[in-house]
């Protein structure tokens, strides 16, 4: 996977998230939480990002097992960067209901599917 077919890719998906944080705001429960679908938004953009970046590199390698280590260290990491953010968030803003969550894991949800179609495509290029 190119680059370009990335960044267009993630381009086209931070739109549709983007539109789907802003109707958020429209609804009751989810209006209050605002602040977390950005910084959702922005942390796996940037996660996105790294994990491309990495993922080309580990694919290119003649170690034909670092792009599996790679895959499973950096689901292990976004994994823990999750926890840690919704963490952060509730005990900081102490939200009012359970309901907080939902925009996070939206971008999650949205964000994993796209790393597995890279980290897919990059494996792929591999063989």
């Amino acid at each position: 996977m190119s680059f370009k077919e990335y960044f267009i890719g993630k381009l086209l998906l931070s739109i549709f998230v983007s539109a789907v944080l802003y109707s958020f705001t429209f609804i009751e429960l989810l209006s209050h939480y605002s602040d977390l679908s950005v910084i959702s938004l922005l942390f796996f953009i940037l996660f996105s990002f790294i994990l491309f970046r990495g993922g080309s590199n580990t694919a290119k390698s003649k170690n034909k097992h670092l792009f599996s280590q790679f895959f499973l260290l950096a689901t292990g990491i976004k994994m823990f960067l999750s926890l840690s953010v919704v963490l952060i968030y509730y005990f900081v803003t102490k939200p009012s209901s359970q309901y907080f969550i939902i925009p996070f894991f939206f971008v999650y949800l949205c964000y994993t599917i796209f790393e597995v179609y890279i980290l897919t495509k990059l494996g792929n290029s591999k063989s």
